[in-house]
């Protein structure tokens, strides 16, 4: 009788002991989501947002796989403010940024000077610039995203990159320049310093608008999605008429 009470108490103290870990593990689980919900909330107060980008849009291109994003990049504002986006803000660099639907590749073109494109992006409606990008490169914009240039700066600062930049210059040079901040910035050691990648996206998010179509749940799973991406991967060119 004894070795099977000893059995039986046995059991009940691994039953108990599974039970335990099953309450810590789904305690730790939900601090884990509480965390991220935290982050999340806290990064979307940073986030500017954009309004009525894609409102009245008429005959469109058709939608390709993946996420085509038509990035403005600002400086202080001049004689070219851009009105749909808040304070004194114009154009530094317009760029299509396509993200491959596996995440693992991304394509950054920017536009040549085009009068009828610059026009357009500081008419007085955000949906003007996405027509007017569409019907230059035949591609269909699925989302609006404003960028203030000195956001780049404040990344290369934070990683103790020793980088200048001139306002107006070339495409290449941006190029050179987007390259040697992204390369500084999406390094595999940030995964192992969430404080850090907290640090960068606030960064990022703090000079960064999108378009208010485009949801946080989205935004998330773009990010999860780019969470391989390297600075190797991503490819810079000049865009060509569609």
């Amino acid at each position: 009788m004894a070795p099977r009470a000893m059995g039986e108490a046995g059991t009940i103290v691994t039953r108990r002991g599974i039970r335990r870990a099953g309450v810590a593990v789904l305690a730790l689980g939900l601090l884990v989501t509480l965390a991220l919900v935290i982050t999340n909330l806290s990064l979307a107060r940073h986030l500017g947002r954009i309004d009525g980008a894609f409102e009245g849009l008429g005959e469109r291109p058709a939608a390709a796989p993946g996420e085509t994003i038509l990035l403005v990049g600002t400086r202080p504002g001049d004689d070219s403010d851009v009105p749909w986006l808040p304070g004194e803000q114009s154009i530094e660099a317009l760029m299509i940024v396509e993200i491959e639907a596996h995440g693992r590749e991304v394509r950054v073109e920017t536009l040549p000077a085009d009068p009828t494109v610059e026009s357009a992006v500081v008419a007085s409606s955000p949906n003007a610039s996405v027509a007017a990008v569409e019907a230059w490169s035949g591609r269909r914009v699925d989302h609006l995203m404003a960028l203030d240039w000195g956001t780049f700066a404040e990344l290369a600062d934070a990683n103790g990159l020793d980088r200048s930049y001139r306002y107006g210059s070339s495409a290449a040079v941006q190029h050179d320049y987007v390259r040697d901040v992204l390369k500084e910035t999406l390094h595999v050691e940030l995964r192992r310093k969430p404080l850090a990648l907290y640090r960068q996206l606030r960064t990022t998010a703090s000079g960064l608008a999108i378009d208010d179509e485009w949801t946080i749940a989205e935004l998330d799973w773009l990010l999860i999605s780019l969470r391989n991406l390297r600075s190797r991967d991503i490819d810079f060119s000049t865009a060509r008429p569609g």
